[in-house]
Parts: C-alpha cells; sequence; structure tokens
C-alpha cells in the first residue's frame, strides 16, 4: 500500500508540472494510474497492444488508431484510388473506404476522451476502448 501512494504522489507531481494546478487536484487519477501499475498492465500498455500508435509532440499526448486496425479491408488500382472496400465483412462504397482512411481517430491521454472524424469509425473505435478501459 505505502508503494502504491508513493507511486501516486510521483504522477501526481509529475501532472502537476507538466499541465498546472496542485498535485493534490491530480490525486485520484494518480492513485489509480498506480494500482493499475501494481496490478501489471496500464491502460496505455492495453491500448498499444491493441494497435493504437502513441504520439506526444507539444504536451500532446494521443492514441492513433487507423481504420484498417478498426476493420477496414480494401484493395485499390494501380493508381492508389480504393477499387473495392469492406468493413467488418460488409461491402462499403468505394467512396467511404476513402473517408475512412482519411479519418483522424484519436483517444486524448489527457482526459481519456475519444475523438474521431467518421461515425462508423467511432463505434469501432467505442468498442477498442472499453477493452483497454
Amino acid at each position: 500500500m505505502k508503494k502504491v501512494m508513493a507511486r501516486a504522489w510521483e504522477i501526481a507531481r509529475a501532472a502537476a508540472t507538466i499541465y498546472g494546478e496542485k498535485a493534490s487536484s491530480y490525486i485520484a487519477e494518480a492513485l489509480r494510474m498506480a494500482w493499475e501499475e501494481e496490478k501489471g498492465e496500464t491502460r496505455e500498455q492495453k491500448l498499444v497492444k491493441l494497435g493504437f500508435k502513441r504520439w506526444q509532440k507539444n504536451g500532446m499526448d494521443r492514441f492513433y488508431i487507423n481504420a484498417t486496425t478498426l476493420g477496414l479491408e480494401y484493395t485499390t488500382y494501380k493508381t492508389g484510388n480504393v477499387s473495392s472496400a469492406w468493413f467488418r465483412g460488409d461491402a462499403i462504397s468505394n467512396c467511404e473506404a476513402r473517408r475512412m482512411l482519411s479519418a483522424k481517430t484519436y483517444i486524448d491521454a489527457k482526459d481519456w476522451t475519444l475523438h474521431c472524424d467518421h461515425y462508423i469509425l467511432l463505434d469501432a473505435a467505442k468498442e477498442l476502448m472499453a477493452q483497454a478501459m
């Protein structure tokens, strides 16, 4: 228990230096994170295992996932244009596949919110996110 509390305060102090405020305002989330570390696999590790890629820059911390990992399958012509596409076994239009390929789907690690440009991918990403949380 002492080890978990000490780790929670380390995390809270680190968050306070990065995001401002006092360390005590981050202790609840930090304690949860410390318990996850103690139990084994963290939320971040679960997301990476599910196919998310972590990106950190300029104070932003995000986990991105592409449409093919969420279930998009497609073939292309020699030009690179989509010739046929399926999402989780169902045929979809080539235009819809192009929209899915260009959509940004990510989880913001600061507040653990899911952001997605495409409505079909949003539902698939919610399912994956639920597995990691």
